[in-house]
């Protein structure tokens, strides 16, 4: 199995500063309550200016991971994270973890039992509709290995969005959109040409029994998408 190199990029001093806290927070150096410091102090510190602290602040906070306090005995604290927090901070990491793309990928056919079935169970008529247009236009696009893609990806996540359980959705679709903005990654074959007719078919029955909400056919469908796919290889696109 082969993946896209990741470009390296070079870290600016609010990403510097930024890392070098949350790696203590993360590694237990900096314990839950514990003070850091005024922006002052923390600017000092790491040899950098206010602002860049303050942003780096910004970017922490954002994280659930630290707190800000104001008066005499303010300044910024290690934050009781928040299980929002914990799994927040996971996706936000995933930009900076290596060849996660075909881990992605790997996670959400696990889930795509889960989600297509509670797509059968609880599609609208909405839900319908949007669900033929979609197939229609993963049609007139197959033959297109990058449009066909794209394609694919909206359709599933279209699936998704019935779903639900919101944890189930919401992490089955920031792990599709992380995959969707990696353009430097596209699903290729061993053995089963990308726009080949039983790929194709495959999705048409998935719809097709999703949208007459046929618990039986929709899991065999499922089955037969996972079989395909379980074989794919990530690579670098030409």
């Amino acid at each position: 199995m082969s993946v896209a190199r990741a470009v390296p990029r070079r870290r600016s001093a609010v990403d510097a500063v930024a890392s070098e806290i949350e790696d203590g927070i993360v590694e237990g150096r900096l314990r839950v309550g514990s003070r850091l410091g005024t922006r002052t102090e923390l600017a000092g510190k790491y040899g950098v200016a206010p602002a860049t602290v303050a942003e780096a602040v910004r970017v922490l906070e954002a994280k659930g991971l630290i707190t800000t306090r104001t008066g005499p005995q303010g300044g910024v604290f290690v934050a009781q994270p928040t299980a929002q927090a914990v799994i927040g901070n996971g996706f936000l990491n995933l930009q900076d973890v290596t060849s996660t793309a075909i881990d992605c990928v790997r996670v959400i056919d696990a889930l795509e039992p889960a989600v297509a079935q509670a797509a059968a169970e609880h599609r609208s008529e909405a839900d319908v509709e949007d669900l033929g247009r979609l197939l229609e236009e993963l049609r007139a696009t197959w033959s297109d290995r990058v449009a066909g893609l794209r394609a694919n990806w909206r359709l599933h996540r279209r699936i998704a969005e019935i779903v639900p359980n919101p944890v189930l959705k919401t992490v089955y679709l920031s792990l599709l959109a992380y995959v969707e903005s990696h353009d430097d990654f596209y699903v290729a074959d061993d053995g089963i040409p990308p726009n080949s007719r039983v790929r194709l078919e495959i999705h048409e029955e998935l719809v097709g029994a999703i949208i007459s909400g046929d618990r039986a056919a929709t899991a065999d469908a499922v089955r037969r998408h996972q079989t395909v796919y379980d074989d794919f290889l990530v690579v670098e696109a030409p």
